[in-house]
């Protein structure tokens, strides 16, 4: 079996525990946390718009030493971080100290070990398969949201919600650690191999069993060919922006959904554990968005299916609004899941198009800036909206428009015909330059 498919399944578990400890749990934790505190659900809510604000920040950074540097260091750094973070938090006695700690420890535990590391260890194995390759490792973040809601509200129910922080932070020492360090190599180069399972023209021989010996430092390793983006030149690109404000419109909407789903189903008259599989069911129907979306992206048009996408999330919050009863809800959960399950190996594939396989990380590290003043709005605006309308139908309405936004944005994408640094775009390059 190819190696590449052991990143992909590291990248699926990193997903879940990053992702499913901190996003898809905390809509579980937020009415115990309100409570414990005396806050608005804006209050609280702020405390996942602080962590989005140091994400932001952290990103550039992490991404270009993804590029750069150990992803696997970088990787279990980072577990030591998150873990750090819930011991932290399950001491608080303030909601400013709980912003403290999501906007430090967990902000960069879930930065060096979630999403953005997944998907570009994944890029660098993957070309020709990306979209699937992609699409499997982000069924972890949906995996951990059909899971993650459900477990939190036992354990909660069962030995409180400071307990359960000390739970979730056992987890990446004993899980991610162990794990990445075992399995994870950077690039196929450094076992004698190329994207996709291609064998490398040098005759050099992967390892039997395992990751290799320590190779070269993999800065080493991408071509001369390859396009030098510096952050100069990588901001004055127009794919870059249009595609950060398309996931940035999804984003924000996404965000918030996922956060304040359980509180308006509560709020709607159904019991809290019923609640909560309501965003099983779209984490569920996400894992199949992911893989059917990262499927489709590696055989047409990128940008039409990126459209369809966001339009089932756009007709999954209309189904939201207007769904009474219970089944109807999980209806609308399902459509919802299916097009909030494409954004991952959608940007991924859109990043890789454009920018090529040994500046993915980079760039999806100063995409994670330009997206924040869009994709931190979210969730405090929709406890805002609550707050004062005790309702969520204003908030819900305008993550509608966002979609049909994202859509009328999404057209002025123009991806190159051969992705850069790839064997067709660096021989093309030789012929010219050799002309």
């Amino acid at each position: 079996m190819f190696y590449g498919w052991r990143i992909v399944m590291v990248a699926f578990v990193t997903n879940f525990i990053a992702v499913g400890l901190v996003f898809y749990s905390y809509g579980v934790f937020f009415k115990a946390l309100a409570a414990e505190f005396g806050g608005s659900r804006f209050d609280v809510a702020t405390g996942l718009a602080i962590m989005n604000i140091a994400t932001g920040v952290f990103a550039p950074f992490l991404g270009h030493a993804f590029d750069r540097s150990s992803i696997r260091h970088t990787i279990c750094l980072g577990a030591v971080f998150s873990a750090a973070g819930f011991f932290a938090a399950s001491r608080i006695d303030a909601l400013w100290q709980f912003y403290a700690v999501m906007g430090t420890f967990l902000a960069l535990g879930v930065t060096a070990v979630g999403p953005l590391a997944g998907a570009t260890l994944v890029a660098n194995w993957f070309t020709q398969r990306r979209g699937v390759a992609l699409g499997i490792a982000g069924m972890g973040i949906s995996a951990s949201g059909f899971a993650m809601a459900p477990l939190a509200t036992l354990l909660i129910g069962a030995i409180g919600w400071r307990d359960t922080f000390l739970v979730y932070g056992v987890v990446p020492l004993l899980v991610v650690i162990p794990l990445v360090w075992l399995v994870v190599v950077n690039r196929p180069e450094r076992m004698g191999l190329r994207p996709d399972g291609a064998r490398d023209p040098s005759g050099a021989a992967p390892p039997p069993g395992g990751p290799p010996a320590p190779a070269p430092d993999d800065r080493h390793v991408a071509p001369a060919l390859e396009p030098d983006w510096s952050t100069r030149r990588a901001l004055a690109q127009r794919n870059l922006w249009v595609i950060a404000i398309v996931i940035a419109l999804n984003s924000c909407s996404n965000g918030a959904i996922l956060t304040h789903i359980i509180p308006h189903a509560t709020d709607s008259g159904f019991e809290p554990l019923a609640a909560a599989w309501v965003l099983s069911c779209i984490a569920g129907f996400g894992a199949v968005g992911k893989l059917l979306f990262g499927w489709i992206a590696d055989r047409i048009d990128k940008r039409l299916t990126l459209w369809c996408a966001t339009g089932l999330q756009g007709v999954g919050i209309v189904l939201i609004l207007n769904a009474e009863q219970y089944h109807l809800l999980l209806l609308a959960g399902t459509v919802y899941g299916l097009g909030m399950g494409g954004m991952p190996p959608l940007a991924g594939a859109l990043i890789g198009a454009a920018f090529g396989r040994y500046s993915f990380g980079r760039m999806m590290g100063l995409m994670n800036p330009l997206m924040l003043p869009i994709r931190v709005l979210g969730i405090p605006y929709a406890g805002w909206i609550y707050d004062r309308t005790a309702s969520y139908e204003i908030a819900f309405l305008t993550f509608i428009g966002l979609c049909v936004v994202s859509i009328l944005v999404l057209a002025f994408l123009r991806l190159p015909d051969v992705e850069p640094g790839s064997e067709p775009a660096r021989a093309a390059d030789a012929t010219a330059v050799g002309s």
